[in-house]
């Protein structure tokens, strides 16, 4: 994609087919310019173009503001905090054992540590349910290696969840798992529909595509397996059931394909895409590809009557709203989402369980809520984000991108990314106001 032109050392300006649009990064206000006004926004101003965007709020008036200032002056005045101010939610890794050894899982996988004890999850749930007594909603998601393996921990966690709910006021609980789909036993099946679930289950791609990386421990393809699972998790009645697709070196190139083969012959209509994670320190995607593929996969799904969602959404919401979309470490109410392991020990990223500075005791969490501040996204790091177009949409690397990656400076192919998912995002009709 081409670099987009600065405009008076403020904007953006997007060129496609002598057409333009124009986007501060910052205020996130975008205009389309046909190509008489772009020839005419060339010539000497005041031309009429010039009248009518100064209408508009675009001016080549004062000088261009330090952008990254811009930006956390604009976050102070709209009230977005990036200090999360409460745990709203816990993935529960119940187990660390799997039945499957994805090349590309985030997790360590069967290394023989101990699985969550019953008191250790009753402990957590407690923390949970009091930190948000009275409130709306608590969310649950059973995690592991494969959760399932511990199905009789889930069992009695949605028992207790419902007790503590009662207690503490709480409205709802919603539950979620997120499973490879290898193993489903009915006795599961029957839980799971009683309690409403939510079911992700991961996929890559039709078999030669979701083989390329997801194989049982024996080696093995599980595809046939997993495909009658997914059927019986699809016709179950109160079930809400999709697909976590995670972009690897066998379905890039493929995306479209995949979703189509997801919706057309799994019939799941929901499709999550994890956002790459820079493991051993970089991306193992190239972000401009993987943004296009990701715009291409979109159009597919909604082509078939599926959703599907993905960090390019981030780009849209933020164009549509106007406003910032950067702190994904967060849900919109200013809570967070973390992770509750084994050992009584809660790591404020919910998918980064190792790292010593996002890992504490459920102890310390409940003596001093201003630990969570410690998973707070540090907004445009360095100066080269006040000159990227993404400024308001990225803002630079998570605390989890800066600790993988080992410093502020993020992963060349992240930035190409979110460049890239701003250009779509601003061509796309519901981009362009």
């Amino acid at each position: 994609m081409a670099v987009p032109r600065m405009l008076w050392g403020k904007y953006f300006q997007y060129e496609r087919d002598g057409e333009a649009v124009l986007l501060d990064p910052v205020t996130l206000d975008s205009v389309f310019i046909d190509s008489g006004e772009v020839h005419d926004l060339a010539g000497v101003p005041p031309t009429a173009t010039h009248e009518a965007l100064a209408g508009l709020g675009f001016t080549p008036d004062g000088p261009a503001a330090d952008r990254r200032e811009a930006l956390h002056d604009r976050l102070r005045v709209l009230g977005l905090d990036r200090a999360p101010g409460r745990i709203s939610g816990l993935r529960v890794v119940l187990t660390d054992r799997c039945n499957m050894a994805c090349t590309y899982c985030f997790v360590d996988t069967n290394t023989g540590k101990p699985d969550m004890t019953e008191e250790e999850l009753r402990e957590g749930l407690e923390f949970l349910f009091e930190q948000n007594a009275g409130q709306e909603e608590v969310s649950i998601q059973w995690f592991g290696g494969e959760p399932t393996i511990r199905f009789d921990l889930m069992r009695y966690g949605d028992q207790l969840a419902d007790d503590l709910a009662e207690q503490y006021g709480v409205r709802r609980v919603r539950r979620t798992v997120v499973t490879n789909g290898a193993r489903l036993t009915d006795e599961a099946l029957e839980h799971f529909v009683a309690y409403g679930y939510g079911v992700g289950i991961s996929i890559d791609g039709p078999p030669g595509i979701n083989s390329a990386n997801r194989l049982l421990l024996g080696g093995q393809p599980a595809d046939d397996r997993i495909r009658r699972n997914v059927a019986r998790f699809v016709e179950a009645d109160g079930l809400h059931v999709g697909c976590n697709l995670t972009p690897t070196s066998a379905n890039i190139g493929r995306l479209a394909e995949t979703v189509r083969w997801i919706i057309d012959d799994l019939g799941l209509k929901f499709i999550y895409v994890n956002t790459p994670i820079p493991t051993a320190g970089r991306w193992r995607v190239e972000g401009a590809e993987l943004a296009r593929e990701l715009y291409e996969a979109r159009l597919a799904a909604l082509g078939r009557g599926g959703m599907l969602f993905s960090v390019l959404d981030r780009a849209f919401q933020a164009l549509d709203t106007r406003r910032p979309m950067l702190f994904d470490h967060m849900q919109g109410d200013r809570s967070l989402n973390a992770a509750l392991l084994p050992g009584n020990r809660v790591s404020l990223c919910d998918i980064n369980f190792t790292e010593p500075s996002f890992l504490y005791t459920l102890g310390e969490l409940r003596g001093d809520s201003s630990l969570l501040a410690g998973v707070a996204k540090n907004v445009a790091p360095i100066p080269e984000c006040g000159d990227c177009p993404a400024l308001a949409v990225c803002g630079g690397p998570s605390r989890n991108e800066q600790a993988l990656v080992d410093g502020s400076t993020p992963d060349p192919e992240m930035c190409a990314f979110y460049r890239s998912t701003v250009e779509i995002a601003v061509w796309d009709s519901t981009g362009v106001q």
